[in-house]
């Protein structure tokens, strides 16, 4: 009977990160936030310039690191800032774990070590932190915008996806 119900529970968890994963690729229309490898990267601000972000995931205090992009494409380092929530220093086995509003307003990011999402806001000059809100479940690994929605992606426990509304302050 404990099979049963292991295998039960199993199958649901698999149901439900495919569905999530369904749902989350409907959701990203033509998205070029979400490059096919682990370290997701964001283009921020226009066609010829901008920024190139992605987590450090760090467990002892994850960060967003911040590469400036010049015309011809090319990187440089800029810095990190702290998103105040942790990582797990492992691979999370996502895309999205970082992404930008449609409007290239707002930054969001997972904090998979403690169960959270930091918001922040995109100026020229950087990133500037607005809040942290809990995920809505346990291990957030992937995050995706829709307009005014915000979906999480929680692989951790039974995993769920959590959504929420996003004001115009982020």
């Amino acid at each position: 009977e404990d099979i049963t119900r292991n295998e039960e529970r199993t199958m649901k968890h698999r149901m439900t990160l495919a569905l999530a994963s369904l749902a989350i690729a409907a959701c990203a229309e033509n998205d070029l936030n979400a490059p096919e490898t682990e370290a997701v990267l964001s283009v921020a601000t226009g066609a010829t310039r901008g920024a190139v972000y992605t987590l450090t995931n760090r467990p002892s205090g994850n960060a967003v690191a911040i590469f400036d992009r010049a015309a011809d494409g090319s990187l440089s380092y800029a810095g990190e800032v702290s998103t105040g929530g942790l990582g797990t220093g492992d691979g999370l086995g996502s895309q999205g774990a970082i992404v930008l509003s449609e409007d290239k307003r707002f930054l969001f990011a997972v904090n998979a070590g403690s169960d959270d999402v930091s918001v922040f806001e995109v100026h020229a000059s950087g990133l500037s932190h607005v809040q942290r809100i809990a995920s809505g479940g346990v291990r957030p690994v992937s995050i995706t915008v829709h307009e005014k929605l915000v979906y999480v992606l929680n692989a951790g426990g039974i995993g769920n996806i959590a959504g929420f509304g996003r004001s115009a302050s982020g």
